[in-house]
């Protein structure tokens, strides 16, 4: 019988009619923001609905076949013709030349690629080298803290019989972060985006330590229909158009997952369930495994027309462990199309639940506004005996981008608002909390807050790339023995100190105002790049300045965010 189900899936998967498939486009890729550019100008249309990302590389292909180029100005037709290099597979291996060694390098782009009737194949090496130092003030005393990054290793994607995408990526790292990302990492256990983490102090008369850990990402894509992609493996996704995102961000560790898209007429359904780690601080080997929890999220995108998007979602965290007993998968959230709420009543209510929407509007061809709603939980009942609520738990993003600004060719500004109440993302269960490993999988900053900011890209030529960004945070900490509602491990069932007339940044002020700039040059039409970068930020009293250099080669930064 097992050799029956085996034959029937590789049937299944192979006999049948399947359309090609690919992989996706790594978050943080600076092609996020071209392809923001082109939906502004109208050509994403209904190919991709920019709300949930990542975008599949033939997806893109798509975009680019339907660019004007005749309206570009000349530094725009090369910036596209780089771009497009960069992010359209086909397109890339029509750049065929002689190459290294007549083996390497001979589309242009990438290390070593074959394109033959059964495989096509991608392999690059990954690596992150850089220097610098981060020059700061923390309890009175001015240091300073030599920051690199150290990342070796390889990527290599492709596709088997244009029917099924692999993808697949491991690289080592040894970090010496600036001062304030090595403090979280010391009050929290958990670094952000990473799992398992080694520190060490290679000169033990300097009070400088690092980080070592080791980094992986590998999933496969398939596609039953032309309407229907199916994606499974480790990886993450990022849901929203914003800088930062209340609902699904990138903020967190890679989780295992299955995305299932579908699109349809004017829509794109997306569901995707996700197995996670409630993470323990220092946790024994002894012990045993991390705890499992469990996500599962589904999101209807409407785009009645090239320039408007709205996406309703709803999801659901639960953890597996309950006071009673352990309770493993939660097989009724696996329905694809029922209302999740609907489902956890069911159940007795114990696990964590949200609902919003996404919107989006593109105007003038140079201006999109966005924004996002979620809405943890909100008493109605409540209303006639005060205001503010605790249990009123909500949050809002507000955003404006402008590309060509003031009639610049590739000055792009975006300005983007943020404010989420006390105690969202909390939960009575701290294990069906809204974090992985630790980690935020909304906000980065988690709940309580208000924040605004404010980015600027430049690219005077294609290889070129000038980033500024300018942001400011408002939190409201925890006193002692009293929980605020900003730390979302926290269960809001104890300690909160009223019922009523809570608002966003009370407690303990936490005042985080960052200055940021990268410069980037890109080698050739490669996904290799140098960079220079620089860092001011104050803390309340506390004062950090960095500065940073070296050169990234197939791998998207990681921005901090908090």
């Amino acid at each position: 019988m097992r050799l029956s189900i085996l034959f029937t899936l590789v049937s299944f998967l192979f006999l049948s009619q399947v359309w090609g498939q690919d992989t996706d486009l790594l978050l943080n890729h600076d092609g996020y923001h071209y392809i923001d550019r082109l939906d502004i100008r109208g050509y994403t249309d209904d190919v991709v609905h920019t709300d949930i990302k990542p975008y599949g590389r033939l997806a893109l292909k798509e975009v680019f076949d339907k660019v004007d180029t005749s309206r570009m100005g000349k530094n725009e037709r090369k910036w596209n013709h780089h771009m497009r290099i960069l992010l359209d597979d086909q397109y890339a291996t029509e750049q065929q030349g002689k190459g290294l060694f007549k083996v390497f390098y001979k589309n242009k782009r990438d290390f070593y690629h074959y394109k033959g009737k059964a495989l096509t194949v991608f392999v690059n090496p990954v690596l992150y080298t850089s220097w610098g130092q981060d020059f700061h003030n923390y309890n009175g005393d001015t240091e300073n803290r030599r920051i690199s990054y150290n990342t070796r290793g390889l990527v290599i994607r492709g596709s088997l019989f244009d029917k099924v995408g692999f993808y697949s990526e491991a690289y080592d790292n040894q970090s010496f972060f600036p001062q304030f990302v090595q403090n979280r990492y010391e009050e929290t256990d958990a670094l952000f985006g990473e799992t398992f983490i080694k520190p060490f102090k290679p000169d033990t008369s300097k009070n400088t330590s690092g980080l070592d850990y080791f980094s992986s990402r590998a999933y496969i894509t398939y596609s039953p229909h032309k309407a229907i992609r199916i994606k499974f493996g480790k990886d993450r996704a990022f849901w929203g158009n914003g800088f930062q995102n209340l609902v699904l961000s990138d903020y967190a560790a890679d989780y295992l997952m299955l995305s299932i898209n579908t699109r349809f007429w004017k829509m794109e359904y997306t569901n995707h369930f996700m197995q996670m780690i409630d993470f323990i601080p220092n946790k024994p080997d002894q012990i045993g495994t991390f705890p499992r929890k469990y996500g599962a999220f589904h999101q209807l995108s409407y785009k009645p027309n090239k320039n408007l998007s709205v996406g309703f979602f709803e999801s659901i965290i639960y953890a597996s462990q309950q006071p009673n007993g352990n309770r493993g998968f939660e097989l009724q959230y696996l329905n694809p199309v029922i209302f999740y709420r609907s489902v956890e009543q069911l159940l007795g209510s114990p696990d964590n639940a949200f609902f919003g929407f996404n919107l989006k509007y593109n105007f003038l061809k140079h201006f999109q506004v966005y924004g996002q709603f979620l809405l943890d939980d909100f008493n109605f009942s409540r209303r006639n005996q005060g205001s503010k609520y605790w249990g009123n738990k909500f949050g809002y993003q507000a955003g404006l981008k402008y590309i060509d600004a003031f009639t610049i060719p590739t000055l792009d500004l975006q300005i983007e608002y943020n404010r989420l109440r006390p105690y969202t993302y909390q939960h009575f269960n701290i294990s069906a909390n809204y974090a992985h490993y630790g980690q935020y999988l909304g906000h980065a900053s988690g709940g309580n807050l208000s924040d605004i900011y404010f980015g600027l890209r430049y690219h005077p030529i294609p290889s070129l790339n000038i980033q500024f960004s300018y942001s400011r945070m408002m939190k409201g900490l925890d006193e002692p023995g009293v929980n605020n509602g900003g730390d979302i491990t926290k269960s809001y069932s104890y300690d909160r100190p009223r019922e009523f007339d809570h608002v966003p940044g009370q407690g303990v002020a936490l005042n985080v105002n960052t200055l940021f700039g990268r410069l980037t040059y890109q080698i050739m039409n490669t996904d290799v790049y140098v960079e220079l970068e620089g860092r001011y930020r104050t803390e309340n009293d506390f004062k950090s300045a960095s500065i940073l250099g070296g050169i990234r080669a197939n791998i998207a930064p990681r921005p901090i965010k908090f």
